[in-house]
């Protein structure tokens, strides 16, 4: 049991929060003060530094030319193209400057961070992928984020692990191959609206389903084949059952998806935490996971307390979509670092402090858009021994302003919020934002460059009726009417699994995949089978049936 050392009230909502035992032992070791915002707040503040899945056509500051950046045209940045930033075409160093300490850090640094090119988009090692960000080592990529080793990804994010094939899917791993609308699977082939699933192939609208081969409409199911809504079938039987239903017509497919919703609403048996292979941890959505606290959808995690959409990560604190590496706190989108603290968007990095987007760098201080550097503070280059001398006398007069320990300021964030992924988990009216001085983005795109235009409603049923002509007509999503296209590649998957078009737009349909997500909270509630208090992110007044751990085991095993 973890003891409290103080309760605190937030500076930002005002509300408790409390430091205990177990935080101090990070706080001692990471050599940084307590906290001044709760748990919540200091999350909100590094997702209003991220925006993956927007991504706008503008001009490079530099060359002129038309480039794809995750920073729309009215950004008040300069925005180089992925090609130019990496090259030697610029110096980051020639924006250097001595640190003045008759003044806060803070200041000095957003001088910089609004001077410094930034880069368009964070996309390594890629071929014919230019519509993808926070992504490396992709091939034939498009409009997804968070994707790594895979191949002809569409419209998905957090895909990872030699993925191939799937489209409007999030968190797919280890080799996941030919899925749609899927969340959460792990080595899974031809799945189609599903969550949770792993080692499962050829299966449709099946939820939490282990070794599952060949079933549909199927709940908490563990090493079956030919299985309709949870019902054994023979072979024969189930494929004449399928061979009824497919090709799926578009009325067809809007009638099953509301069957699903319903059977993982009020019939399917969920754990009050969903975790695999974790040990004592507490939170969310935990796969190989030990010795986390408060951590949500977290792989191969150890040692880390408030954690959220990590991979491979040992020994840190209050970080959000980090990967492979430790030793770090309250950062953001690192990935390959060692010992970094209050970064954002900084790759391959070690012992680096207040960075913002410095890559493949080394003991480096409150620098921007550094790329193989070491010993920088402010962007001016030092030797080894000046930077050694120099960096503690920053900390101490941060340490006198009550700058040094946080996170940088919402308000430097470089996207508008309503860009950002703090709109989707703390939304905010555009007026409490402008209360806050907090930037607000009106840019729209423009619609795509399609005289023809379709409403979702008149799309044929079936994808056989579909002819190649759609590839040049913007449709209008059936929620927003919001233009959208459907590419080639698209089209074939779409072919290939006998699916109709889709009728919503793809940040719609993304929207509708994170509706069914649990908030990243934990609540006090009851197993609905044996009463037992349990800890569980399903609100006490959400319609689950949600078990504890032993009721849950006994059910599905």
């Amino acid at each position: 049991m973890e003891k409290i050392l103080e309760t605190k009230k937030c500076k930002n909502c005002s509300e408790n929060f409390t430091i205990t035992d177990a935080d101090q032992v990070f706080y001692d070791r990471l050599e940084v003060p307590r906290p001044t915002l709760c748990p919540d707040c200091r999350q909100q503040r590094r997702l209003a530094w991220r925006n993956e899945r927007y991504m706008y056509r503008r001009k490079c500051d530099y060359s002129g030319k038309e480039i794809v950046s995750m920073y729309p045209p009215d950004s008040p940045f300069k925005i180089y193209s992925p090609d130019v930033w990496w090259s030697d075409a610029w110096d980051p160093l020639q924006y250097g400057r001595e640190f003045n300490f008759s003044r806060t850090f803070f200041e000095q640094f957003r001088e910089l961070q609004l001077e410094v090119p930034r880069v368009a988009l964070i996309n390594k090692q890629s071929e014919n992928s230019d519509f993808t960000n926070h992504a490396g080592k992709n091939r034939n990529c498009y409009m997804s984020s968070v994707v790594f080793d895979s191949e002809d990804i569409y419209y998905s994010d957090w895909i990872v692990e030699h993925c191939i094939d799937c489209v409007d899917c999030s968190y797919l791993l280890a080799g996941s191959q030919l899925c749609y609308e899927t969340y959460y699977s792990w080595g899974s082939y031809k799945s189609a609206f599903c969550d949770f699933i792993r080692n499962c192939s050829e299966v449709w609208f099946c939820f939490d389903c282990f070794n599952t081969k060949n079933s549909f409409m199927c709940w908490n199911l563990r090493n079956k084949e030919y299985c309709i809504r949870n019902k054994q079938y023979m072979k024969t039987e189930y494929e004449k059952e399928m061979k009824e239903l497919f090709p799926m017509s578009s009325s067809k497919l809007l009638e099953l998806c509301k069957e699903y919703l319903e059977i993982k609403k009020k019939t399917a048996i969920r754990p009050a935490i969903y975790s695999v292979n974790t040990e004592n941890s507490f939170g969310d959505l935990l796969f190989e996971t030990k010795n986390c606290f408060y951590a949500f959808d977290s792989i191969r995690v150890e040692d880390c307390r408030y954690i959220y959409d990590a991979i491979d990560m040992k020994d840190s604190m209050d970080i959000y979509h980090v990967g492979w590496g430790e030793l770090m706190y309250e950062c953001h989108a690192i990935t390959n670092g060692y010992n970094n603290k209050f970064c954002h968007f900084t790759y391959d990095d070690n012992n680096t402090y207040y960075g913002d987007c410095v890559q493949n760098s080394n003991n480096t201080f409150g620098c921007v858009g550094l790329k193989r550097k070491q010993y920088c503070i402010l962007n001016k280059q030092y030797t080894k021994e000046e930077y050694e001398e120099l960096v503690p006398k920053i900390i101490e007069h941060m340490k006198k302003n009550g700058e040094y320990g946080e996170f940088f300021p919402i308000q430097f964030s470089p996207f508008a919020y309503n860009q950002s992924r703090a709109q989707e988990f703390y939304p905010l009216t555009k007026a409490k934002a402008d209360a806050k001085n907090i930037r607000w983005s009106e840019y729209d795109p423009p619609a795509p460059g399609i005289t023809k235009q379709l409403d979702a409603s008149e799309l044929p049923q079936m994808i056989q009726e579909v002819q190649d002509a759609i590839l040049d007509t913007a449709i209008l999503c059936e929620v927003t009417k919001r233009p959208y296209k459907i590419i080639k590649p698209e089209l074939q998957f779409y072919r290939k699994m006998d699916l109709p078009l889709p009728h919503r737009h793809p940040d719609q349909r993304y929207l509708d995949r994170m509706t069914q997500r649990n908030p990243r909270k934990i609540f006090q509630t009851h197993c609905k089978k044996c009463n037992a208090a349990i800890s569980s992110s399903f609100s006490p007044d959400k319609l689950a049936n949600v078990y504890c751990q032993k009721c849950y085991l006994e059910a599905v095993y």
